[in-house]
């Protein structure tokens, strides 16, 4: 055991930028539904520039802790930490920490009536003030980032599940995140156009983008993940880099998860 705790200190002290102080930090974070406890003091940290997968059974809590990283959902217990500092209570000052991190959602939840262009220049232009034509300049940009520069007249209704999901993430891009929430981006996806959606993501962690995906694509988070945490129930019950969670789980409940999905290293 104690080897076992010696192994997992060491792995934590080699993760990406663990010299510096975090970007985000989740203390004792409690969430709670009535009498469901979807949170149990979940405490957690995201350094700089790294890829952190979050996985485990539907409804252990991967979604519910992304979205009180943001303050979509309210807190009962705890604190999240964004660079040191509490997020903020009020509605006003909560904004603007939304403004630093991009979320892209299940649901691409884009603007029907609004052309690809549109709606990745949308943000760009009523939020951060931007003159229109440097906001369709960067908003073009990126759609070629995403590989959609062909794509920016076309409507949603004109695009593939996959097509629609990257203009997504490029609409959260426009926005110059520091973060990057991704939740389960690829669950509502035909097969095929899954790949065009993680090559994207992949292409962002290359970059150092700081991202944070709840995701049931265990090849992804093998290959991409800087770190991996594992959920049951609400509460972490393993986290580490990915050669450890998906080569050798310390936690039996870790195996039998993995195991489930047909995962065999």
């Amino acid at each position: 055991m104690n080897q076992i705790v010696a192994d997992a200190a060491a792995a934590a002290a080699a993760r990406k930028n663990a010299d510096q102080p975090p970007v985000l930090v989740y203390d004792q974070v409690r969430k709670l539904y009535g009498d469901f406890v979807a949170l149990q003091g979940v405490s957690l940290q995201v350094h700089k520039g790294e890829v952190m997968c979050l996985i485990g059974p539907s409804g252990s809590g991967k979604s519910t802790l992304l979205r009180c990283t943001n303050a979509l959902e309210t807190i009962d217990g705890g604190q999240v930490l964004v660079d040191g500092v509490p997020l903020p209570k009020r509605e006003s000052e909560v904004r603007q920490v939304r403004r630093r991190m991009g979320m892209v959602f299940q649901s691409f939840e884009l603007f029907p009536h609004k052309s690809a262009l549109d709606n990745v220049a949308m943000g760009p232009i009523t939020v951060l003030g931007m003159r229109e034509d440097e906001a369709r300049k960067r908003a073009q940009a990126l759609l070629e980032k995403v590989g959609l520069g062909s794509k920016a007249g076309n409507f949603p209704a004109n695009l593939s599940g996959g097509q629609q999901q990257r203009v997504a993430i490029a609409r959260a891009l426009a926005m110059e995140p520091e973060v990057m929430l991704f939740d389960e981006p690829t669950s509502a996806l035909d097969p095929e156009t899954v790949g065009e959606v993680l090559s994207v993501m992949q292409k962002l962690a290359q970059e150092g983008m700081t991202m944070i995906v709840v995701t049931h694509e265990m090849g992804f988070a093998r290959r991409v993940a800087d770190w991996v945490v594992v959920f049951e129930s609400g509460a972490i019950i393993e986290q580490g880099p990915p050669s450890q969670i998906f080569d050798n789980p310390t936690v039996e409940r870790t195996r039998d998860f993995l195991g489930h999905l047909g995962w065999h290293g």
